[in-house]
């Protein structure tokens, strides 16, 4: 039965997710913008960068006309001063030669120097004026150089715009460094974008018309999934109070357990009682015990230096009887050796008076016979 349940839960809980899922991916749909608006905004993003793009080459154009005119001005004025310099060089060589040819007093010769001072000062100063109106060109030039490289910038920005709009037609910005018109410098880009722009404009109102069919089919699986989920909620309250039966049984079963376990828990006081009034008891015994085998150990001390006292008594008198065995040995031997000589001589006394007498029996025997 649980795991019946169990069972049942873990689909219940699948498909709640499921249908969460699709609520969220309907959701986003509802509140996320579409994939017209998406586009709408890149083909709006595009064609403000390439509004930019335009405003910054018409700039450009208008700062290169201008610096184009000035440096057409500055070039009249520096011939026109060239010019002058070499009217004067060659009125200068003029002088000289009159002067080499005429003869001429101080005051000549002061005018003359103060002339040709004067000469020589429009001439420095007419160098100067070159040399700024150079210094104003190559400013313009770096200028022109700066506001190319931002134009490149915007070029490859919009190159990537196009790629990600993906048109198909493979077009790309190229910048004509030699043009003198937009379309020149950027290329007609109105007619091959155009063709693009409306194509993406087709996919999206496309793309919008599967999402709204999509949307509606989501719709429907969602109010399919609602229905089971409402049966699955009746199937689960259905559960949900056998459940509650077998909790309560389980109730019941837990408090027989913990009644055993009470009691189980008492005799175990009871065992660790007694054990410990044991223990109290075989501790007093062993204490006992090492009293005794203390006692014991001091009498067994005591009685073995007893014994080796007596023991060396009894070696003594062992020693002392050992003496006096060897010399009644000694004196036993001298006497039994004393004892042999007698006996030696009383057998040989015997035995001559044996002899004596057998000699003496056999001469009396033949007197008798006759």
């Amino acid at each position: 039965m649980c795991q019946e349940l169990n069972t049942v839960k873990e689909k219940i809980n699948v498909k709640a997710e499921s249908a969460k899922e699709l609520e969220r991916k309907l959701e986003a749909m509802r509140s996320g913008p579409s994939l017209r608006e998406v586009k709408e905004e890149e083909k709006s993003v595009l064609e403000k960068d390439l509004k930019k793009f335009n405003d910054l080459i018409e700039q450009l154009k208008d700062h290169e006309a201008r610096a184009e005119k000035q440096m057409e001005e500055k070039e009249k004025t520096l011939v026109v001063k060239v010019e002058e310099k070499s009217r004067i060089c060659a009125e200068n060589e003029e002088l000289k030669k009159k002067v080499e040819e005429q003869g001429f007093n101080m005051r000549d010769a002061e005018r003359m120097k103060r002339e040709l001072q004067a000469v020589e000062r429009d001439i420095g100063e007419a160098e100067v004026e070159r040399n700024k109106w150079e210094e104003k060109c190559w400013d313009l030039n770096a200028v022109i150089g700066t506001k190319w490289k931002e134009l490149e910038a915007l070029q490859i920005e919009c190159n990537q715009a196009i790629r990600r709009l993906k048109l198909g037609n493979g077009f790309q910005y190229e910048l004509n460094a030699k043009g003198s018109t937009p379309i020149e410098v950027l290329g007609d880009y109105k007619s091959t974008l155009k063709p693009g722009l409306n194509s993406s404009i087709e996919e999206v109102k496309r793309t919008k018309m599967e999402s709204l069919e999509s949307k509606v089919r989501l719709q429907q699986v969602s109010s399919d999934i609602a229905a089971k989920i409402k049966a699955k909620e009746n199937r689960i309250a259905i559960l949900q109070s056998q459940i509650d039966e077998l909790t309560n049984q389980i109730s019941a079963i837990q408090k027989g357990t913990q009644d055993y376990i009470s009691r189980c828990e008492m005799e175990a006081r009871q065992l660790q009682e007694k054990f410990e009034a044991e223990s109290h008891n075989v501790d007093l015994v062993e204490k006992e015990a090492h009293e005794f085998l203390e006692n014991a150990k001091a009498t067994l001390q005591e009685t073995t230096v007893r014994s080796e006292e007596e023991v060396q008594m009894c070696a003594y008198q062992l020693l002392a009887l050992i003496d006096s065995v060897s010399k009644y040995k000694e004196f036993t031997a001298s006497k039994i050796s004393q004892m042999k000589d007698v006996v030696s001589e009383t057998a040989a006394a015997i035995a001559q008076a044996h002899n004596d007498s057998l000699a003496s029996s056999i001469g009396t025997l033949p007197q008798s016979k006759v």
